[in-house]
C-alpha cells in the first residue's frame, strides 16, 4: 500500500535547499535570492514542520554548469557512501516531496512511489537533473528521502560553483549547524569542485 500524500516524511537537503528561504520557494512558488528564475511551488505551501541538520554518508559534488544559478557547478550527492557531507532535513508532506521533486527535475508532477524503494540505492526515475531517488535510513520511524542525479557521478567532471549558489548552501548550512565559518568552509571544500574555484577565505566572506 502507497504512502497517503499528507503523511510525513523527511527531505535531507546537501545544496541550495539547506537554505529555509531558498527552500520555501519551492513550496511558495517564488524566487530565492540569487537565482535567475522562480519556481512554480508546490499545490500545498505549508511550512515545514521542523528542520534539523542532517549528515551524508556519501559525498557531494559539484557538476555542470547552472543557468538558475549564473553559472558554475550544481550540487549532486554521490551515489556511493564514502565521507561524511553536511546538510539539513526538513519534515514535509509526502505530496510535498513529490512537488519539490518535480520541480527539481523540470517534469511534471507524478506520485513517487516511495515504498518500492531499496534503502542506499538509487533509483533512476528518468533523465532530469535530479530524477535519482534516494531513500536514507529512516528517523524514529519516518523516511528519510532525497535525489541526486540518476546517472553515476564518478567520471563526470567537476566544476566550481558560482558565488550566489555556493552563498546560499553555506548559510544555509550555518542556519542549522552549530559551527564556526571556518569550519563551514572546511565542509564544503571537501567537495569535488569547491576547491578549484574557491578558498576557505572566500567561503568565509560568503557568511559574512
Amino acid at each position: 500500500m502507497g504512502m497517503n500524500e499528507d503523511e510525513l516524511v523527511w527531505y535531507a537537503s546537501y545544496g541550495s535547499n539547506c537554505s529555509a528561504t531558498r527552500f520555501c520557494a519551492y513550496l511558495t512558488g517564488t524566487r530565492a535570492d540569487g537565482a535567475q528564475r522562480g519556481e512554480r511551488g508546490a499545490r500545498d505551501s505549508t511550512p515545514p514542520s521542523a528542520s534539523e541538520p542532517h549528515w551524508f554518508p556519501h559525498p557531494v559534488r559539484f557538476l555542470g554548469d547552472s543557468s538558475k544559478w549564473g553559472g558554475g557547478g550544481v550540487a549532486f550527492l554521490d551515489h556511493t557512501p564514502s565521507s561524511a557531507s553536511p546538510g539539513r532535513r526538513y519534515l514535509i508532506t509526502k505530496g510535498q516531496f513529490d512537488d519539490v521533486a518535480a520541480q527539481e527535475s523540470r517534469r511534471e508532477l507524478r506520485p513517487l512511489e516511495i515504498d518500492k524503494l531499496k534503502t542506499g540505492v538509487v533509483s533512476n526515475l528518468g533523465d532530469g537533473f535530479y530524477d535519482g531517488l534516494l531513500l536514507l535510513p529512516a528517523i524514529d520511524g519516518v523516511p528519510v528521502l532525497t535525489f541526486t542525479s540518476p546517472i553515476p557521478l564518478d567520471d563526470r567532471p567537476t566544476n566550481a560553483p558560482s558565488p550566489a549558489y555556493l552563498g546560499t548552501i553555506v548559510r544555509g548550512l550555518a542556519e542549522v549547524h552549530e559551527a564556526e565559518a571556518a569550519t563551514i568552509a572546511e565542509w564544503t571544500l571537501r567537495s569535488p569542485g569547491v576547491a578549484a574555484g574557491w578558498t576557505t577565505e572566500e567561503i568565509v566572506k560568503l557568511l559574512k
